[in-house]
C-alpha cells in the first residue's frame, strides 16, 4: 500500500509530482474526503453502533421476530412498484453494465419485504414476524441526524389486521427505547383514516386536500384557516378541520374527536384507535403515549394507526411506523401489515444527548513477550482463545511501559507479561488494568487451568 506521507510518488520524478499538485487540490486531502451524507464509524463509534443494534435485536428476538436480509440494490422499476412517488425521486440510481437496466439502492426496506412476502412467503403460516438490521439510501440534504445512508433496525408484522398488532408495535418501540437506556420519551400516535374520512366528506379537489395536509403537517394555524376557507365545507366539517391541531393528548382526545366527527369512516378510525389505546393501557404504557389525530405525516404511506417516537434532547423522531395494509396488494397479494423502525444514527445522538453510558471493551488479554522463542505466548494465546476470550499480542519491539500504554489505549482488560524482570522464567506477570492489580502465575498452571487464574465476578464470562 502506498504511504500517504511519502514525499514522492513511486515512479514519478519530483518535477512531475509538482506539476500534478499544481493542477488541483492536495492529493492527501482528497484521500480523506467523504461524499455528502455518509458517516465513518471509528472503533469506539462502531462499538456504540453495534451496542444499539444488539440491544434492539434482543428486543425483536424476545417478541418472536426472526431476521430477514434483503439485497442492497435491485432494479429500479421493481423497487418502484412498492415505493411512493416522493421517495422514488430521492433514490440513488445507477446503470447495470450487463443489462443496461437502471438499478437503485433501496430507499425503504418495507417494499422489499412486502414483495418477498407476496412471492416467496405467500403460503407461509401467518402472521409473519420479520426483523431487519440494514441500511437504506435516500438523496436528502444532510443535516443533524439525517444522512443519505441511514442505518435502521425494525420489524414487520404481516398477516394480522387486529388492533393487537398495532399495540404490539407501539409496545415494542417503547421497550426498545427503554433497552437503549433512554429517558423522557413519548410515542405520538395518530390514525390516518380519521383525516381521510374528513376529506371524503369534504368532496373537494386534490389540490385543496394537499393544502390542508400541508398546513396540518407544518402545524401552521393561519395556513389551515385559509385552506379551510377556500374549501368552503359545511360548518361542522370546518369546525372539525380547525380543531385537528388541538386533538392532541390522552384518552379525552378520543371523546372530543367522537363528538366532532360526522362521518362513518372517521368514527371507525376513532373506535380503532380507542381499542389500541385500551390495549396499551393493559400493557401499562399509556403514560408514554400521546394521541394526535391532527398528525398527517406519512399520510400517503399509512392506512391506519401510525406513530413516531421522540426523546428529550433530540429535535426529530428516533423511530416510527404504522399500518400499511395496501402495500402488499401492489405485488398482487392483499394482506394486512404493520411495522416500525429505529434510526440507529438518531438513537446514538439521543443517547449522547442524555449521557447514556455505553460499555466500550477492548481485548480481554494483551500478551507481551520478551523471550526469543515466543513459545509460551503462542500457546497461551491459543488456550485463551479456545475458552472464548479475545487475545491480542504485542509483536512490536518496545519497552514495557510503552506496551502497557498501548494496551490502555485499546481498552485491554489484562496484560500478561512473559519474560518480565520481575518474575522467574517459569512465571508470568499479570496486570489487571481495570482494577489496578498485579499477580504472578506459573506458566504451566496458566496453560493447563487458565479459568482458575482469571475468574471474573458473578455474571461475567470467565477467561
Amino acid at each position: 500500500m502506498e504511504n500517504p506521507e511519502s514525499s514522492q510518488e513511486p515512479g514519478l520524478p519530483s518535477s512531475a509530482k509538482s506539476s500534478r499538485e499544481d493542477e488541483g487540490p492536495d492529493r492527501r486531502q482528497l484521500q480523506t474526503q467523504l461524499p455528502k451524507g455518509v458517516k465513518l464509524y471509528l472503533p469506539d463509534e462502531a462499538a456504540r453502533k453495534r451496542y444499539v443494534e444488539e440491544r434492539l435485536r434482543a428486543v425483536f428476538r424476545a417478541w418472536g421476530f426472526r431476521e430477514l436480509i434483503t439485497p442492497t440494490y435491485e432494479y429500479f422499476d421493481v423497487l418502484s412498484v412498492g415505493t411512493d412517488e416522493a421517495l422514488r425521486e430521492r433514490m440513488l440510481k445507477f446503470v447495470d453494465r450487463e443489462t443496461g437496466r437502471m438499478l437503485a439502492l433501496r430507499a425503504d426496506i418495507t417494499p422489499q419485504i412486502a414483495r418477498v412476502v407476496a412471492t416467496r412467503l405467500r403460503d407461509a403460516p401467518k402472521p409473519l414476524r420479520l426483523a431487519y438490521l440494514t441500511n437504506v439510501f435516500r438523496y436528502d440534504e444532510p443535516r443533524l441526524g439525517n444522512y443519505r445512508e441511514i442505518y435502521q433496525a425494525g420489524v414487520e408484522l404481516i398477516g394480522l389486521d387486529k388492533p393487537e398488532g398495532d399495540a404490539e408495535m407501539i409496545a415494542m418501540a417503547l421497550e426498545g427505547l427503554k433497552a437503549l437506556g433512554l429517558a423522557k420519551f413519548k410515542i405520538d400516535v395518530g390514525q390516518a383514516e380519521f383525516f381521510r374520512g374528513i376529506l371524503h366528506e369534504l368532496k373537494t379537489d386534490r389540490e385543496t386536500e394537499r393544502r390542508l395536509e400541508d398546513a396540518l403537517r407544518r402545524k401552521d394555524g393561519q395556513a389551515l384557516e385559509k385552506a379551510v376557507q377556500e374549501a368552503s365545507p359545511p360548518t361542522k366539517t370546518a369546525e372539525l378541520l380547525l380543531a385537528l391541531p388541538t386533538l392532541v393528548g390522552q384518552e379525552e382526545v378520543l371523546e372530543r374527536a367522537g363528538r366532532l366527527a360526522s362521518n362513518a369512516r372517521s368514527e371507525r378510525a376513532i373506535a380503532n384507535l380507542a381499542e389500541v389505546h385500551r390495549l396499551l393501557k393493559v400493557y401499562g404504557l399509556t403514560d408514554a403515549v400521546l394521541l394526535d389525530l391532527g398528525e398527517v405525516r406519512g399520510f400517503d404511506y399509512y392506512s391506519g394507526v401510525h406513530f413516531e417516537g421522540y426523546v428529550a434532547g433530540l429535535g426529530t423522531e428516533i423511530c416510527g411506523g404504522g399500518r400499511y395494509d395496501q402495500m402488499l396488494a401492489r405485488f398482487g397479494y392483499s394482506c394486512p401489515a404493520t411495522g416500525f423502525a429505529f434510526d440507529i444514527g438518531r438513537a446514538l445522538l439521543a443517547m449522547e444527548a442524555q449521557s447514556v453510558p455505553v460499555p466500550l471493551e477492548g481485548p480481554d488479554f494483551f500478551i507481551i513477550d520478551f523471550t526469543l522463542e515466543k513459545t509460551a505466548a503462542l500457546a497461551l494465546s491459543r488456550t485463551l482463545r479456545a475458552l472464548g476470550a479475545s487475545v491480542a499480542r504485542d509483536i512490536i519491539t518496545r519497552g514495557l511501559e510503552e506496551s502497557i500504554a498501548y494496551a490502555r489505549d485499546i481498552r485491554v482488560r489484562r496484560v500478561i507479561v512473559i519474560g518480565s524482570p520481575k518474575t522467574k522464567a517459569t512465571d508470568l506477570l499479570v496486570l489487571d488494568l481495570q482494577e489496578g492489580r498485579e499477580s504472578v502465575h506459573p506458566v504451566a498452571k496458566l496453560l493447563k487451568q487458565p479459568e482458575q487464574c482469571f475468574s471474573r465476578p458473578d455474571g461475567e464470562r470467565r477467561a
